[in-house]
């Protein structure tokens, strides 16, 4: 019988146990020589810096990332630049574990390496998304423990140090949590084939005369593949129950790459008629419709996104300029396409060629 997210426990891997183990010995450490106490403190901290390294570097590096709500923090890209540059190896020739001091006198180790069982290529798989899950849940928990920890180190440690510890718990282990979004969002890229699907919208004629009643059949490719999808999710929830959180931003993943393919795809248009928007709207009305029922997640998110993109096709002048100023989340070249295919077919040359400028100006200042 399945159990209910309340009653799980954590997903943890072996090394996670080992150095949780490591945080008992060294608070013992700690508290026996409260001398070096704070010494002992950065030693510990380092071991969460190379657990967050490796889980940043096996399992979220690799996947491409998507933009605006899934990149990391400047907070968390700031640590692992800090990681990579003061405590890692850089040569790949050297062996595990080696180290050397630096003209620092800083101790620094090669970066881990994943067990060669661990295969994250395959597709079938999700790419190794199981395993993926295991890593980054594991480190959500790490902080967790280490933030659970933080009024024991905060006795031992003199206050004259106290605002390194409460500087590594800011940017650091509190921070570690947001590997979740593109480590999720990233796994469903490479799930969908985006590209085939974008390529089949480029074959679409938006410029027709009549309104169909018809979705257009690249629709119906776009929902096979969330269909597929659903099952690879499924095959992994058999061997591992994921926390209630991580199926929704599977999910979101998907659905956020899915509307960007299409926008991008809308954007490629060369000539659009009312009757093509239309036919744009009804076609993600299909999709969104579909999706829902699939996913089981009403209302689809992040719909606005395509559907405020349609809808600019029929703004005037005024309206588009004023709506391009605000929306700074499409690329130029999707505003352009907005400009050239919507209002600029309705406007004279000179106003259209203002409004182009003013995407120039604002993708200058991005």
């Amino acid at each position: 019988m399945r159990s209910s997210s309340s009653t799980r426990g954590p997903l943890l891997a072996n090394t996670t146990l080992t150095v949780l183990r490591f945080f008992g010995h060294y608070m013992r450490m700690m508290n026996v020589l409260k001398p070096i106490a704070f010494d002992v403190l950065e030693c510990l901290s380092q071991l969460f810096d190379y657990y967050l390294f490796g889980v940043y570097d096996f399992f979220v590096k690799d996947l491409e990332y998507l933009p605006d709500n899934t990149q990391l923090s400047s907070k968390l890209l700031t640590s692992l630049k800090r990681i990579s540059e003061s405590f890692i190896i850089a040569s790949e020739e050297m062996t595990p574990m080696a180290s050397h001091s630096t003209t620092d006198d800083q101790f620094k180790v090669t970066k881990p390496w994943v067990n060669s069982a661990v295969s994250l290529t395959d597709g079938n798989t999700l790419f190794g998304l199981s395993c993926r899950m295991v890593a980054v849940e594991s480190l959500v928990h790490l902080a967790q423990q280490f933030e659970n920890l933080l009024p024991y180190m905060e006795c031992m440690i003199p206050e004259s140090k106290m605002s390194f510890l409460r500087q590594f718990v800011s940017q650091t282990v509190q921070t570690a949590p947001e590997l979740r979004k593109p480590a999720y969002h990233g796994i469903a890229i490479k799930a969908l084939p985006c590209d085939q699907i974008l390529q089949r919208m480029v074959t679409v004629k938006w410029d027709i005369r009549d309104i169909k009643s018809q979705h257009s059949s690249y629709v119906d490719s776009l929902v096979q593949e969330f269909v597929r999808y659903q099952g690879r999710l499924v095959a992994v929830e058999k061997s591992i129950k994921a926390p209630a959180e991580v199926p929704h931003m599977l999910w979101e993943g998907a659905v956020i790459a899915a509307n960007r393919v299409f926008v991008e795809g809308f954007s490629l248009a060369k000539k659009c008629t009312n009757e093509g928007r239309a036919l744009m709207q009804l076609d993600f009305q299909q999709y969104r419709t579909k999706v829902e029922k699939i996913s089981g997640i009403r209302p689809l998110p992040y719909h606005q996104y395509v559907e405020d993109y349609i809808k600019a096709y029929y703004l005037s002048e005024t309206d588009t300029e004023e709506w391009i100023r605000k929306h700074t989340e499409y690329s130029s070249k999707q505003l352009q396409s907005l400009v050239v295919t919507g209002v600029g077919s309705r406007i004279t040359k000179r106003s259209r060629q203002r409004l182009l400028t003013v995407i120039e100006e604002l993708e200058k200042r991005k």
